[in-house]
């Protein structure tokens, strides 16, 4: 009997610990270093009119920090660098934004899901001109944060965003890319 009401209270314990993670009034820090491998369609247009599309790789940085302001939600801002190549073609970009993202569950593996808005500025150049454009972006997604302990999980994502990079020499002259992502990273709650 006492073996019994042991487990039940070590069980009882352990799902009080994992809510304990995702609380309101705790701090979310994740270095989601995003080993991101993406499949991307990218389109660029002039003035309205299609001029041809291809496959881009990427690779990405997206730290983010966050306040839980209610059991599960988590609201803060996000940076991502990003480093992207197609054919002789390079972009590197830097945007910031808010974000928010929210847990299911009670145990030590929590779905969650997420979205986040996203400003700022890139640099595209290839073999003959270089060029600096504002980028706005959008990303939404979902994943599973597996916690190895009360203050730390690895988290595996899966994501759908959009980018437009207006040139900032010629407003008609825009990248527009979209796309499917993977994401591994790890996340600190204190």
């Amino acid at each position: 009997m006492k073996k019994i009401l042991s487990g039940i209270v070590l069980i009882t314990m352990s799902l009080l610990t994992m809510n304990a993670q995702t609380e309101q009034g705790k701090w979310l820090i994740s270095g989601a270093s995003d080993l991101t491998f993406s499949s991307t369609t990218t389109t660029l247009e002039y003035d309205g009119e299609e001029l041809g599309d291809s496959d881009a790789t990427k690779l990405s940085l997206t730290p983010v920090a966050g306040y839980f302001i209610a059991d599960g939600l988590a609201i803060g801002m996000a940076l991502n660098v990003e480093n992207s190549k197609q054919d002789d073609y390079t972009s590197n970009s830097l945007t910031i934004g808010p974000f928010a993202r929210y847990y299911f569950g009670n145990s030590n593996v929590k779905p969650f899901l997420q979205g986040a808005l996203l400003f700022g500025s890139s640099t595209e150049e290839d073999d003959t001109d270089e060029a600096d454009a504002s980028v706005n972006a959008w990303e939404l997604g979902g994943g599973v944060a597996m916690f190895i302990n009360n203050f730390l999980s690895v988290d595996m994502g899966l994501g759908y965003g959009k980018a437009t990079a207006t040139s900032e020499d010629d407003n008609d002259l825009k990248l527009i890319m979209d796309g499917i992502s993977f994401n591994v990273g790890f996340s600190v709650y204190l």
